[in-house]
C-alpha cells in the first residue's frame, strides 16, 4: 500500500530446513517433494495476515527469496531456463513475471500469470536443497508518480536534487526505490530519499 513501510515484515518465521514452507511438504512425500499451486502457498503465507497488500507481497517475496533454494516453478523447469527471476509486479493488479535465459537458443524467455490463475501456477516445494535457486524479486507501482528530494549523492545527481518515483523494488531482502530526474533513472536507497507528502 502506498506509503507503507517498504521493510515491514508481517511475521513470517521460519521453521526448520525449508522455514514456513515445511509444513506444505508431508515427511512422507515422495522423494521429499510435492506440489501445490501459488495461490495456496500465498494463502499459506498469509496464514493470519489482516491485509494482502503491498507490503504482504514484498513479504511473500523476500520469503520466497530465503528459501529459493527448496522451490521450483515445473512448468519453467521444463521449458529449461537458466537464471530465473520470479518478479511480483505490483501495478493496479497482482502478477508474476518470471524471466529467465535459454542457453541452447541463446534468447531471453519470459512468462506472465495474472493473480486469478495463480490457482493454476504449480510450485514444487523439496526438502532437499536444489541447485540454482531462483531469485525473487518486486516491483511496487502503487508509488509512481509521486516525488522526492535526494538526502545524499546518487550519481549522476547530488544531494537535494528533486525526483519522480517511479516504482519500489525489492530483489530478496534488498529495498530500492527506481527515480526519475532530467531523463535519468536511478536506483536509491530508502534511506537516500525523502518522500513528499
Amino acid at each position: 500500500m502506498p506509503g507503507s513501510d517498504p521493510q515491514t515484515s508481517r511475521g513470517l518465521a521460519p521453521s526448520g530446513a525449508l522455514g514456513i514452507l515445511g509444513s506444505l511438504v508431508p515427511e512422507s512425500s515422495a522423494g521429499g517433494r510435492t506440489t501445490i499451486t501459488l495461490a495456496r502457498l500465498i494463502l499459506h503465507l498469509g496464514d493470519g495476515v489482516d491485509r494482502f497488500d503491498e507490503a504482504f507481497a514484498r513479504t511473500v517475496a523476500k520469503t520466497l527469496d530465503e528459501q529459493a533454494r527448496h522451490l521450483r516453478f515445473p512448468f519453467i523447469e521444463r521449458v529449461g531456463l537458466e537464471d530465473v527471476v520470479a518478479t511480483l509486479y505490483m501495478d493496479k493488479d497482482l502478477r508474476l513475471v518470471v524471466t529467465g535465459n535459454h542457453a541452447s537458443s541463446f534468447g531471453a524467455v519470459s512468462v506472465r500469470w495474472d493473480e486469478q490463475h495463480f490457482p493454476f501456477v504449480e510450485v514444487e516445494l523439496a526438502r532437499e536443497p536444489i541447485d540454482l535457486p531462483y531469485t525473487f524479486a518486486t516491483l511496487d507501482f502503487s508509488v509512481r508518480g509521486k516525488k522526492g528530494t535526494l538526502l545524499a549523492d546518487v550519481s549522476p545527481f547530488s544531494e537535494g536534487q528533486k525526483v519522480t518515483i517511479r516504482a519500489l523494488a525489492t530483489i530478496g531482502g534488498n529495498v530500492e526505490y527506481r527515480v526519475v530526474a532530467m531523463g535519468q533513472e536511478v536506483s536509491v536507497a530508502p534511506d537516500e530519499l525523502l518522500l513528499e507528502g
